[in-house]
């Protein structure tokens, strides 16, 4: 029997993710193969530990499959134009750090300047041209970004007071990042520990060069993007920080940061929402949340270890000072880019600010006692980080 779709949870195999994914596409070369680990492992872990629900599966399998796709139409798209691969691509600065830290904000706000340019979430998502679309048009894969999302924030309640969710607005390339299999994205919406931990062991090489291979597609579509520096952002960084050193020697890393007694817990609740919509385990977001304390805590020590090699290609800014001072987190990255701020800076940033207030969006509520942790406990953990930047915290 040929399946046209994943409907029961054994038929979550890399063998039958790709033969649906090539029958869809009509395509069958998904290029070189060092994703397949990748891929049976995650398989395997969302088989044996995430316990979806016939929604998950049917939500995850989908995710899974739209990646399958983007890594068959790229190929075909570079085997037609090979000239994509000789895009020069200017990366100008990479938002790295913990989640919940403003960094969703600050991307979108230093992306709204002529100078620069970041991806939008819909074209992370469908990042490859329809073979029917006009040259320059991307409108109907706009709308296909825009009626997924509606389909995720219908799965689940009132996640836009967590997480600004728009298809058309800049969002961190991790979903990019996601067609090599290789991200924060599954062990964020799925219970799947022995795929996250696999994917820490891992050399990110490869994948962080497919993302730099998806970017030159994207500046490919849109030449005016030739003139701009990209924005990158995504605390998956935080699990890479020195390839990203190695890869974009010449980027500024912007780290921002928020008293961990605020960051977790707000985590914990996204995270929470995340998983709980698409899964069966009861204590999920229990698990969730001791999970992730164990793997941020790693991330950052292996960060600042990283940084403590090139200490020059960082820049710290304190999450207060993105709500109360964002001019002068803007000016600060300015300065470090060595280019000039002045009056028309300055305007361009108002008016974004403008339009793109916290306060149309619900507050975002959530109750620490949901996660069976303390505020002691979760300063204990990252006592080192409080130490590390304690300069950043105190001033």
């Amino acid at each position: 029997m040929t399946l046209s779709a994943i409907t029961q949870i054994d038929e979550l195999t890399v063998e039958n993710l790709k033969a649906i994914a090539s029958a869809r596409a009509g395509l069958t070369d998904f290029g070189p193969n060092q994703y397949e680990e990748a891929l049976e492992t995650l398989t395997r872990s969302m088989r044996e530990e995430a316990q979806l629900s016939e929604q998950g599966l049917m939500m995850q399998s989908e995710r899974l499959l739209n990646s399958l796709n983007n890594r068959l139409r790229k190929q075909a798209l570079l085997t037609k134009h090979p000239e994509i691969l000789d895009e020069q691509i200017k990366v100008s600065a990479i938002i790295i750090g913990l989640p919940r830290t403003g960094s969703t904000m600050f991307q979108r706000l230093l992306a709204s300047h002529s100078n620069f340019t970041a991806t939008y979430w819909w074209e992370t998502m469908f990042p490859m041209p329809l073979d029917h679309e006009p040259e320059g048009d991307p409108s109907e894969r706009i709308a296909m970004g825009e009626a997924l999302m509606e389909q995720i924030l219908g799965a689940m309640q009132n996640f836009e007071a967590i997480h600004p969710m728009d298809a058309r607005a800049h969002d961190e390339e991790v979903m990019m990042l996601e067609h090599s299999f290789v991200s924060n994205v599954p062990a964020s919406a799925m219970y799947v520990p022995t795929y996250d931990e696999w994917m820490l062991s891992k050399d990110q090489t490869d994948s962080l060069s497919e993302l730099i291979d998806y970017i030159k597609i994207l500046q490919w579509q849109t030449p005016e993007r030739r003139q701009q520096g990209w924005i990158l952002k995504s605390p998956h960084h935080l699990t890479c920080t020195a390839t990203l050193l190695k890869l974009f020697p010449d980027a500024l890393i912007v780290m921002p940061h928020r008293p961990i007694d605020e960051v977790m817990p707000s985590w914990y609740s996204m995270v929470g929402t995340l998983t709980k919509a698409d899964c069966n385990i009861d204590d999920v977001v229990v698990r969730q949340a001791h999970h992730w304390n164990d793997r941020l805590a790693r991330n950052l020590k292996s960060t600042i270890a990283a940084r403590r090699s090139a200490p020059e290609r960082f820049i710290d800014i304190h999450y207060q000072d993105l709500l109360s001072r964002p001019l002068e987190a803007c000016k600060s990255v300015f300065e470090r880019l060595g280019l000039p701020f002045g009056d028309d800076d300055i305007e361009q940033f108002k008016a974004h600010m403008a339009s793109n207030k916290r306060d149309d969006r619900p507050p975002h509520k959530h109750n620490l006692a949901d996660y069976d942790i303390t505020l002691d406990r979760i300063r204990e953990i990252f006592a080192f980080y409080s130490e590390e930047f304690a300069q950043v915290f105190e001033r």
